[in-house]
């Protein structure tokens, strides 16, 4: 029997037999644009922030960049192969770290961390074709993330790496006052840059010295206060005050020098600067977050607090982000060991 051939939209094709009353051959070939359109629908359902929306967006740009120029042929989401996507975990690594952003734009490779974030976005992606009938198999199913060497972890920064970078600002310019503000918040509370860029006036408990992080904001979508020391609640209510005399009464916090609310990049981007004026490596926001946890610990905090304060699901995560080196290792021993007790008691 002769077949006939239904185009749809012009990449959705079905082949019948004439004469039969179903279907023999079902064949649905998709683009990878058409796939991540279809995947993005089902996560804006599902109730996701368009922060995560535009980073798999993002993330799927990397692959389809890398068909374009070194697999010109490639044309569905179906032809994903392992093979094809082990070719390209090679292409990332030999990649360099922000390739094409002339401001961030670095000599390094990509770390290996980066590299696992985007194969966990297309890991989640292949799951979700595969699951929903738009690929025949699952080309991520025995895909491995690479193995991540203890050094390349990133470690909090040391007491004399913090000085300098307070010392760093000039406190008579309101744009470094500012950074320096922000440095001591994530210092002093370990949030994450998103949580402190988007902090509300309304939701500052001055009396309290407390800050609340809406369910919107917060990364595990659940509200939380976060306590600060009262010297760093003073120094933001300062700031405040002074904004208010720039830019009249407004919500936001953090302000850049035009009155619009400060962003994460923008932030990031300041305090590369600082690293590179300083001559520190990756001074960026999140190593803040590092040594406020490592330093809550060694300061006698204790684990499950601390959990609750920088909003972590699973204690395990919080335990990976205590790094000690040896020095602090020797100091803790030299406070902590037991022996002085005994020799005192054996004389």
């Amino acid at each position: 029997m002769a077949k006939t051939v239904i185009k749809q939209r012009g990449t959705l094709i079905k082949e019948r037999q004439q004469g039969s009353n179903s279907i023999d051959n079902l064949k649905i070939n998709y683009t990878i644009q058409e796939s991540l359109e279809i995947f993005l629908k089902a996560k804006v359902a599902e109730g996701l922030r368009d922060s995560t929306l535009v980073e798999y967006n993002r993330h799927i740009s990397y692959l389809t960049d890398y068909l374009t120029v070194h697999h010109p042929s490639f044309n569905y989401v179906d032809d994903l192969t392992p093979s094809l996507i082990r070719s390209y975990i090679t292409y990332l690594k030999s990649q360099k770290a922000y390739a094409g952003d002339e401001q961030r734009e670095k000599n390094t490779t990509l770390s290996v961390n980066t590299i696992n974030i985007r194969l966990r976005t297309l890991r989640t992606m292949c799951k979700f074709w595969f699951e929903e009938g738009l690929t025949s198999n699952n080309p991520m199913k025995n895909i491995k993330n690479l193995k991540l060497d203890a050094e390349e972890e990133v470690k909090g920064f040391s007491d004399e790496e913090v000085t300098m970078i307070l010392n760093y600002f000039n406190e008579r310019n309101y744009g470094e006052w500012r950074d320096k503000l922000l440095v001591l918040l994530l210092l002093d509370t370990g949030m994450r840059i998103n949580e402190a860029t988007s902090i509300q006036i309304p939701n500052m408990d001055f009396k309290e010295s407390s800050i609340f992080i809406p369910p919107e904001i917060n990364k595990n979508r659940k509200g939380r206060h976060i306590p600060l020391s009262r010297d760093v609640m003073r120094e933001l209510g300062r700031l405040h005050n002074e904004c208010i005399g720039y830019f009249g009464d407004h919500e936001t916090l953090f302000m850049n020098a035009y009155g619009e609310p400060l962003t994460g990049d923008t932030i990031r981007r300041r305090l590369n600067k600082v690293g590179t004026a300083l001559g520190i490596p990756k001074v960026h926001p999140h190593r803040f977050r590092h040594t406020f946890i490592r330093n809550y610990i060694l300061n006698g905090g204790d684990l499950f607090t601390l959990q609750k304060i920088v909003d972590h699901s699973n204690i395990t995560t919080t335990r990976k982000y205590i790094q000690l080196d040896d020095i602090h290792i020797k100091d803790q021993h030299n406070k902590f060991s037991p022996v002085r007790k005994y020799m005192k008691r054996s004389k």
